[in-house]
């Protein structure tokens, strides 16, 4: 069995190429001396691509978050995907957090998350032990649910201090209404999604993933690929897999602290954005 060299980590990894072909000796294809054939292997390869697209929408499937940032313009709508204001590969299907930076003379960051190349400049302390540097603020943006309450917005052109934002996963670009609108050239707008798994793959390709997902992803395609050789899934392939997708599950869950509509808040003047629950009581 082939094994790739993970470039970026050093780590061994299997090749796409030895997961199907183990995934088709669970389910009798390839084994006791047989081999699979190039169609067994180029359907296995379809399935896996097909899995690994699926599993990008499961947030305890995704390994990684990713901070990813870009500079207002003054727009009411940014575009986020290929070519998009936000330019990255895959639009995200769903936005897990924002927050707007304003920049308050700080430099532009530089990948995005609080990594030491931000701040390292901006918060050098100076002979007098006071920052000497200047510091950027960042305000959490509240996520508008839907499109629906996005539409009840009776101000939609406010431009101040944004404080919310809605996301439509719209395709191949996402759209991303932030509001109130912010002004051009002083706020950097930070978006927080799932990192894109690899749903392209070719057979030669490593499974640039964390080990744990090599069992999962083997016992799912076993599971997956057993009706296209007229069996049902054998339940020691369905008991593997679910095993292996709960080791996943554990390792990447995280639980955001809880938090309650403003509405329901206990003070006196609750603010909520126009056109919910506030203005029909």
């Amino acid at each position: 069995m082939s094994e790739s060299l993970n470039e970026d980590t050093g780590d061994q990894g299997y090749l796409v190429s030895d997961l199907i072909s183990m995934a088709l000796r669970q389910i009798g294809i390839g084994a006791m001396g047989t081999t699979a054939s190039a169609a067994d292997l180029a359907d296995g390869l379809m399935h896996l691509n097909m899995l690994l697209a699926q599993w990008q929408r499961k947030r305890w499937l995704v390994p990684n978050l990713v901070d990813r940032a870009f500079v207002s313009t003054g727009k009411s709508v940014y575009f986020v995907g290929p070519g998009g204001d936000l330019d990255i590969p895959v639009r995200p299907s769903q936005i897990n957090a924002a927050y707007i930076r304003l920049l308050n003379g700080a430099p532009l960051s530089t990948e995005g998350e609080f990594a030491s190349t931000d701040f390292s400049a901006d918060f050098d302390v100076g002979s007098d032990g006071l920052n000497s540097g200047v510091q950027p603020i960042d305000h959490a943006l509240e996520q508008i649910p839907s499109y629906e309450d996005y539409a009840g917005l009776g101000l939609k052109a406010l431009r101040s201090w944004p404080s919310y934002f809605h996301y439509n996963p719209a395709f191949p670009l996402g759209e991303l209404r932030p509001w109130p609108i912010p002004a051009a050239t002083i706020w950097e707008i930070h978006l927080v999604y799932a990192e894109p798994l690899p749903a392209a793959l070719k057979p030669t390709d490593g499974i640039n993933l964390p080990p744990e997902y090599w069992d999962a992803i083997m016992w799912s395609l076993a599971s997956r690929m057993a009706p296209s050789y007229g069996q049902p899934p054998d339940q020691t392939v369905v008991a593997a897999m679910k095993s292996a997708l709960a080791t996943i599950r554990s390792a990447n869950t995280q639980v955001p602290t809880l938090g309650m509509p403003a509405i329901l808040t206990p003070i006196n003047t609750p603010f909520y954005w126009p056109g919910l629950e506030i203005q029909r009581l």
